[in-house]
């Protein structure tokens, strides 16, 4: 029988630091659209700051997961968090004085996204050392739950912070958001780095070994262009919502309140994610996550006042659990450990551009067209991932076909033992 999860020290350790340094990025993630609108009025200037990070990982990504399968993935997290902390302390400081610019920011973000690269690679491939694979589905929806716990207590002090300071105090509990991290990390005991030793060739050598492991897995490249399409629209709600509740002339408190009200539903969705994914084959589960987000998101069209939005808000952030939990848990269950990294940055590259497009696109859509067209636009993005999903031939009903990490042959496994990422 597994230990609670709650009674694992490491793996308490790895999720607890980084639902600090969550509620962190969320407490400062509401200051930063305000402070560069504040500073230039401009929702494409919030947009492209705010898309630097995805920028930046793209840029760094591959080499990153080379480096990530070679060095002690512990250490890597702890020197990424630490530098990620002294960025987010420099806007705190330039504010005190009064010196911020919004070039400022864009050099800082990139410089706090370099550090993220490393850290968010770290993590994704530190993961499944903690916990054993029969467990990480409930890991997984944990580590969902707690970014919802940090979305349902950031914003709202964000926006009170912002309000009572400007900004400055909002990226301090940022920073030290990031310092508490790393220190949690620094008592995880387990050996976070591959099962096995990794044999040391040219780089470019590894980067193919993993781009061709890749291509070889038709599932897996859907499920990454799936999760970019929906993170191109979830990295752009944040400005949308923002701007949606200013529309309705909502103070910057009640603009952080509308996101804690959907991380309730985040944290209820995340309790139900795991035993949900847990009885019903891949497909369906990403047939019903997806059907389900185009019809909830396409109500923001009729969001009138500040309470349809807070509800439709909450609707959509209970659903995204168990997509996460479904598309994790199929790639730690078919991503040999030994490539972890290296694979793992070539997804997450494609993820995090979608990230960084998604804030450039939201930021011009509403500058342009204005907030319902932007709606109307991601409503369609929706039901087109619905029906490619539904349209996937490497996706079936009854049986979940998983492919064998060693090599190129592939076994079943019946739909109520599936896993998903």
């Amino acid at each position: 029988m597994n230990t609670p999860l709650w009674k694992q020290r490491n793996f308490m350790l790895l999720w607890s630091g980084q639902l600090i340094s969550w509620m962190g990025t969320e407490v400062s993630g509401i200051a930063l659209p305000l402070v560069v609108l504040a500073l230039t009025g401009s929702s494409v200037q919030a947009g492209g700051v705010a898309a630097i990070r995805g920028f930046v990982y793209i840029f760094w990504a591959i080499p990153a997961g080379v480096l990530i399968d070679r060095w002690n993935r512990k250490i890597v997290m702890i020197l990424a968090n630490l530098g990620s902390g002294l960025a987010m302390g420099s806007i705190t400081l330039a504010l005190a004085f009064h010196t911020l610019s919004v070039t400022q920011l864009y050099i800082i973000s990139a410089i706090e996204g370099s550090c993220f690269v490393f850290a968010n690679l770290g993590r994704f491939a530190a993961f499944p050392r903690v916990v054993s694979k029969e467990q990480f589905p409930a890991a997984a929806a944990q580590s969902g739950a707690a970014s919802n716990i940090a979305l349902l207590v950031g914003p709202p002090c964000g926006g009170w912070l912002y309000q009572a300071t400007g900004g400055a105090l909002a990226f301090f509990v940022d920073a030290l958001s990031y310092g508490i991290n790393a220190f949690s990390l620094f008592f995880i005991t387990t050996s976070l780095g591959p099962e096995t030793s990794p044999d040391r060739t040219a780089i470019h050598h590894e980067i193919k070994e993993a781009f061709v492991w890749l291509w070889h897995q038709p599932l897996l490249r859907f499920l990454t262009i799936l999760t970019a399409g929906r993170t191109i629209l979830s990295a752009g709600l944040y400005l949308l919502i923002i701007i949606l509740a200013k529309e309705h002339h909502t103070p910057s408190s009640l603009t952080g309140l509308l996101f804690a009200i959907g991380a309730g539903g985040g944290i209820l969705g995340s309790l139900a994610a795991a035993k949900i994914q847990s009885h019903i084959s891949l497909k369906k589960s990403l047939l019903m996550v997806s059907l389900m987000s185009f019809l909830t998101f396409s109500f923001y069209l009729f969001a009138l006042n500040y309470i349809l939005l807070a509800g439709i808000t909450m609707l959509f952030y209970a659903i995204d659990p168990l997509y996460d939990v479904t598309t994790s848990s199929y790639s730690v269950k078919v991503i040999p450990d030994r490539i972890r990294g290296r694979v793992l940055s070539l997804m997450r590259m494609v993820v995090l551009g979608a990230y960084s497009f998604g804030f450039f696109l939201t930021g011009n859509l509403l500058q342009y067209l204005g907030s319902r067209w932007t709606t109307a636009i991601y409503s369609l993005l929706l039901l087109l991932l619905f029906l490619a999903t539904a349209k996937n031939k490497h996706l079936v009903f009854t049986k979940d076909v998983i492919p064998s990490t060693g090599d190129s042959k592939r076994v079943t496994v019946p739909a109520s033992e599936d896993r998903s990422s």
